[in-house]
């Protein structure tokens, strides 16, 4: 396990365990997708005085450990997926290996959760046998990493722009990721750069309807979609899906934790992308 570095953020402490899915270009190089443990726990979702679609704030439980990408997936992560596939794909910012892979729909992402299942399931941690996108709970979970405030970090864009790349610093596109600090679970680039693609089906109402100390919410609905052949296009058509994190091109309010966006999922722009969750499905419960 490798600790975090002294910052402001606080002492530093060990980061939870980390693991890579590699693949060999056979000239003693490759491509690595690097993950973080995210431990099971509780946490209060939302925010409230903000967006009436994040209130009321109130209590989830995550029942299970599971998986998170280090950082969003990179053009050069996302293009094993598209080579292998024969998919034709351009990124808004083309030929940067290192920076997310954007103008992904929200069925590309899941596409290419289903190919590293296909592929590289042996390989998971163990008890995981899922590669697929966050519910949004999951995703906010984890970018909280034990914090209640606007960004994980503090409150007020100061702090936002000490760890996210964001309108007022990014330069007018994306940026490398992993070059801002990491959350206090090992994760990079939250907040900014690109937004993220949740699973989950969007409902302005959802938190209304949930009730207080919900356990894993979203997770059931998850499953059974990845059950049915939910990448060909049959599957979620008619739904608006989530989106997380804000982007290089959002202010400061866009990019806090509780922050909620929807789009249609065959949508794509050039600050969209997405990160892997690695999950327990049905098969090992």
């Amino acid at each position: 396990m490798e600790d975090l570095p002294e910052s402001r953020f606080g002492a530093p402490r060990s980061a939870p365990e980390r693991r890579c899915l590699e693949w060999s270009n056979g000239e003693g190089g490759g491509v690595q997708l690097a993950f973080r443990r995210i431990p099971a726990g509780e946490f209060t979702m939302g925010a409230s005085g903000y967006e009436n679609d994040e209130e009321p704030p109130h209590r989830v439980t995550l029942t299970g450990e599971f998986w998170l990408g280090e950082t969003p997936v990179t053009q050069e992560q996302f293009g094993l997926w598209t080579q292998a596939a024969a998919i034709e794909h351009e990124n808004g910012f083309p030929g940067r290996p290192g920076h997310p892979a954007e103008n992904v729909s929200w069925r590309d992402a899941v596409g290419f959760c289903a190919w590293l299942t296909r592929t590289k399931c042996g390989e998971f941690p163990e008890g995981m046998t899922l590669a697929c996108l966050p519910t949004e709970a999951e995703w906010e979970y984890a970018c909280r990493a034990g914090t209640a405030t606007q960004y994980w970090n503090g409150d007020g864009e100061a702090a936002l722009a000490e760890v996210a790349w964001y309108e007022e610093n990014a330069g007018g596109g994306s940026r490398a990721v992993g070059t801002k600090p990491a959350n206090g679970w090992g994760l990079h680039d939250l907040h900014g750069n690109v937004w993220e693609w949740c699973h989950d089906a969007w409902n302005a109402q959802a938190y209304r309807d949930r009730p207080e100390g919900a356990r894993d919410p979203g997770q059931a609905e998850r499953w059974d979609d990845y059950a049915r052949p939910l990448a060909d296009g049959r599957i979620g058509e008619d739904r608006l899906r989530v989106l997380r994190g804000g982007s290089w091109g959002n202010e400061a309010r866009a990019c806090r934790s509780a922050f909620r966006l929807r789009d249609w999922p065959d949508g794509r722009l050039w600050f969209r992308g997405f990160r892997v969750g690695l999950v327990r499905g049905r098969t090992a419960e």
